[in-house]
């Protein structure tokens, strides 16, 4: 892979490395903070609440990510060495990139749930903290996509799977609800709402758990302090003692309150003031201008203010002389409660973003047995319809059933019955032409007046061959020969018609049936070429094959007794390419075409004029054309050959006898060419007694 190319297929992960290195580089040299530090301080951030586990998973996941981003960057210079772990769409390249973008997650994860105690986190959240986060999430996403994509790929029946589900024999209903999808959907939903009901009422719990306890706490405190004022009611450094020694206890508490403050009565001015506090007094909270002592214990929520305030009268001889007042920051109260919803919203979260992936490749296992038999099914049933209808060629092989159940179970057995109820069709296939096949469902015989192209083929040498041989050695001989034809015949979109002995007759249908037929016709040379060189090699003889093919309209129909009917094609289309398939006697030729034929391949086939001819039984002459081979195949020395023989053909016709020997002898003699010697004798008899005035070029041949 070039290096144009491997940037073009790697643009994705080379945006994520960029990405990263900036969620690493840039925060440090901003000096900007904000909630969240920049990550190589995340973890000196966390190891200095005590969090040390947290720090060092954190240091990991950060260190890990940063070098899977240089080692991205890096492997633009090691692609070729190492491409397993440099080119996109290699698992272990993939599974680099889903632990490096799981990395940057779970730093952000693990610094949410271990410092984010209160709403204003999220607010203070730096932007490119949650751009990151972000990119993280939808390049994990990407990635665990690419990863199941690579697995598919990797099964062939998957692959197979994929690309049946896209056609058009599969529905739109399949296509939008699959019983994989709905598999997924059903899981991840029923996870989803598991999870949310369990959270729900747990989270309930928690939090009616987290404020009795604070309130019994609160109530507590309030009322200790309430009992020392009034202890040391005229002790105001006792009072101030003891409110010193709350605040050095409130520092080490699971839930440390903002403020435990003794608000005094001055009996003076009739208003409560500050007598003494765990804040400085003149930052204590100040009581209101009409506030009143409570009666007893109680507790008030502002949510403005955003406090909870639990209040104990002091009462000294019957009467009140202050009260205490202790006020809680509901995000301190709440602090855990907010934490473990945090943690069980990731939580949550990271279940149903891995249960999509999971059920997904678990759902495999379970629905693919059933994907895969309904696949090969439809293939069966789809192949045989097309040949019954007319579209597809008739072909046993075509109809083998692939069994792709590997499970052993109820669908594999029903599987293994759909194999042999498709090995009985495909044996009496072969039996039934294709005409008759296609034909089969009409209630009586009919005719139709069409367009098609004939391929007619002879085995030149095969008396020969078969001498000294058994009959059944004969037998076998001649069908490995037209096996070989047949399949080139097949394979280029015709349908073999009949045999006579060892003659082929081939018919093609359909818009490009002129070129098809050619393309077989190449194809069969090619087989028989592969023969000639094991038939010298055994020293056993030689065979060689002509053959004809013309295009012209035909009756196609019914023919045969009321019992006993086949479907074939009559007119002179089809007699006309026999006889070309005889004429390659005449010319040493080995394909030929009629006129129409070539007007329809002459942009795809090297092809060369041979003559201007009459078929027995007719006078209408007929311009011939050989097939040399495929214009894309075509060598320099086939050029040659055509353009010295057109020549000497045009001086031939012009009855230029001797430019026409000279051009007739160089093609011949330089590239053993049999047409062209074919022509140097025609000369040579032309130039010894030349033809009458009226000679047209045209040549008659009399015999089939």
């Amino acid at each position: 892979m070039d290096t144009k190319k491997f940037l073009k297929d790697n643009a994705p992960g080379l945006a994520w490395a960029a990405v990263v290195l900036a969620w690493f580089l840039i925060p440090l040299a901003a000096k900007s903070t904000g909630s969240f530090p920049p990550p190589p301080l995340a973890a000196k951030d966390l190891a200095a609440m005590g969090a040390g586990a947290a720090s060092i998973l954190v240091s990991i996941f950060v260190w890990f990510a940063v070098l899977a981003a240089v080692w991205k960057i890096v492997s633009i210079f090691l692609q070729k060495k190492i491409p397993s772990f440099t080119i996109s769409d290699q698992i272990p390249t993939i599974v680099i990139d889903i632990v490096s973008s799981a990395s940057v997650l779970m730093v952000h994860a693990i610094h949410v749930t271990t410092v984010a105690a209160r709403p204003s986190y999220f607010v203070a959240y730096p932007w490119w903290a949650w751009a990151c986060t972000a990119a993280a999430l939808g390049w994990n996403a990407y990635a665990l996509i690419r990863l199941i994509t690579a697995f598919e790929h990797g099964d062939p029946n998957y692959a197979q799977y994929r690309q049946f589900r896209h056609t058009e024999k599969a529905s739109a209903k399949e296509q939008k609800g699959g019983i994989q999808r709905r598999l997924t959907l059903v899981f991840s939903t029923l996870l989803l709402v598991i999870v949310g009901v369990l959270s729900a009422v747990l989270l309930r719990d928690f939090g009616q758990t987290i404020l009795a306890s604070v309130t019994d706490n609160g109530g507590a405190i309030a009322e200790h302090a309430a009992t020392s004022a009034k202890t040391n009611a005229g002790d105001n450094i006792a009072i101030s003692d003891y409110f010193t020694i709350e605040a050095t206890k409130n520092k080490k508490a699971s839930f440390p309150f903002t403020s435990l403050t003794y608000y005094r009565l001055d009996p003076k001015k009739g208003n409560f003031i500050v007598a003494a506090s765990t804040l400085p007094i003149t930052t204590a909270p100040k009581p209101a201008d009409n506030a009143k002592a409570p009666d007893a214990l109680n507790m008030l929520r502002d949510q403005k203010a955003n406090t909870i305030t639990f209040q104990a009268p002091v009462v000294l001889g019957g009467k009140v002389i202050g009260y205490t007042g202790v006020v809680y920051e509901q995000d301190v109260i709440f602090a855990p409660y907010f934490r473990t919803i945090i943690k069980v919203i990731i939580i949550a979260f990271l279940f149903l973003y891995m249960s999509i992936f999971l059920t997904y490749l678990i759902g495999r296992g379970i629905v693919a047995p059933i994907l895969f038999l309904g696949m090969s099914v439809n293939a069966l049933a789809t192949r045989l319809a097309a040949m019954v209808g007319g579209s597809e060629r008739v072909s046993a092989d075509s109809l083998r059933y692939e069994d792709r159940v590997g499970s052993r179970d109820e669908i594999k057995r029903l599987s293994t019955e759909i194999g042999r109820m498709a090995s009985v069709i495909r044996g009496v296939v072969p039996y039934i032409s294709a005409s008759t096949l296609q034909h089969s469902g009409r209630d009586s015989p009919s005719s139709e007046r069409r367009e098609l192209a004939f391929l007619f083929t002879d085995i030149r040498g095969f008396t020969t061959l078969c001498e000294g041989r058994s009959p059944e050695e004969v037998v076998t001989l001649l069908n490995r020969y037209l096996d070989l034809q047949t399949e080139a015949i097949l394979a280029n979109g015709g349908d073999v018609d009949k045999f006579v002995g060892d003659e082929v007759m081939a018919m093609f249908d359909g818009p490009e049936k002129e070129l098809n037929a050619c393309r077989a016709g190449m194809a069969i040379r090619k087989a028989i070429a592969e023969q000639q060189e094991i038939a010298k090699k055994n020293a056993t003889a030689v065979i060689s094959i002509g053959i004809g093919v013309n295009t012209g309209p035909v009756v196609f129909g019914s023919v045969g007794a009321r019992d006993r009917m086949d479907f074939t094609s009559i007119g002179d289309t089809v007699n006309l390419a026999a006889r070309l398939e005889g004429a390659n006697k005449t010319y040493g030729t080995k394909s030929l075409i009629t006129e129409s034929v070539y007007n329809a391949v002459k942009d795809s086939f090297l092809c060369r004029e041979i003559d201007l001819m009459t078929v027995k039984g007719k006078t209408q002459p007929v311009r011939i054309f050989e097939v040399l081979q495929e214009s894309t195949k075509a060598n320099r020395k086939l050029t040659e050959i055509k353009e010295g023989f057109e020549q000497g053909l045009v001086a031939y016709r012009a009855r230029d006898w001797a430019e026409a020997k000279k051009l007739f002898a160089s093609v011949a003699e330089t590239y053993n060419d049999e047409p062209s010697a074919v022509y140097l004798r025609r000369a040579e008899l032309f130039e010894l007694k030349p033809p009458p005035a009226e000679w047209d070029g045209v040549f008659s041949m009399t015999v089939k």
